[in-house]
C-alpha cells in the first residue's frame, strides 16, 4: 500500500485526486449524490477517477474549445520540447495550465450536475438509457484523450528520430 502511495505524484495528486475530490464533496453537499466507500483506499479510488473523467474533460473539450474561439495558443510541438529541454520551468508552468484547465472543466461539470434535474426533465428518457448514453459519452472521452496521447507520443517520437537535415 505505501508502495502504491509513494507512486502517485504530486501532478496526479493535483490534477486529480483533488478536483475528484471537490466533485465528490460538491455531490454530497449540493444533496445531489453520495459517492463513498467505507475505505480510505476505496475513496481515493473514486477521488482519482472522478478526477480523471475531469481532467479530460478538461484535455478533450475546454482545450480545444479555448484554441477554437482563441482565448489560448500553442507553440508547435517540436518547439515545445526542444524548449522544454532548455528550460525546466516549462514542466512546472505547463502543469499550472493543466490544473487550471482542469478546474475549469470542474466548475463545468459542477454546473452540470446541479442542472441534473432540469435537464432531465428537457431530454425524457429512461434511467437505462441515461446510463448506456454516459457510457458511450465516457467511451468516446477517452477514446479521444488516447488519440491526443498517442499523439503526443507520435510527434515526440518524430522529433527525436528526425536526421538533422530532415529540419
Amino acid at each position: 500500500m505505501n508502495d502504491l502511495i509513494a507512486k502517485v505524484s504530486s501532478y496526479d495528486i493535483f490534477i486529480n485526486i483533488i478536483p475528484g475530490a471537490v466533485f465528490v464533496y460538491f455531490l454530497s453537499s449540493a444533496g445531489l449524490y453520495t459517492v463513498q466507500t467505507d475505505t480510505l483506499v476505496g475513496n481515493l479510488v473514486i477521488y482519482y477517477f472522478m478526477g480523471l473523467i475531469i481532467s479530460r474533460i478538461g484535455s478533450v473539450i475546454v482545450e480545444p474549445s479555448l484554441r477554437v474561439v482563441g482565448f489560448v495558443k500553442y507553440n508547435r510541438y517540436a518547439d515545445f520540447i526542444t524548449a522544454s529541454e532548455r528550460d525546466a520551468k516549462i514542466q512546472t508552468l505547463l502543469e499550472a495550465s493543466n490544473l487550471y484547465r482542469t478546474v475549469i472543466a470542474l466548475i463545468l461539470v459542477c454546473a452540470i450536475a446541479s442542472s441534473w434535474d432540469l435537464i432531465t426533465s428537457w431530454i425524457i428518457i429512461s434511467k437505462r438509457a441515461w446510463i448506456l448514453l454516459g457510457c458511450a459519452g465516457l467511451v468516446a472521452l477517452f477514446l479521444f484523450s488516447y488519440r491526443k496521447q498517442n499523439g503526443f507520443i507520435f510527434k515526440r517520437v518524430g522529433h527525436h528520430t528526425r536526421k538533422p537535415e530532415d529540419v
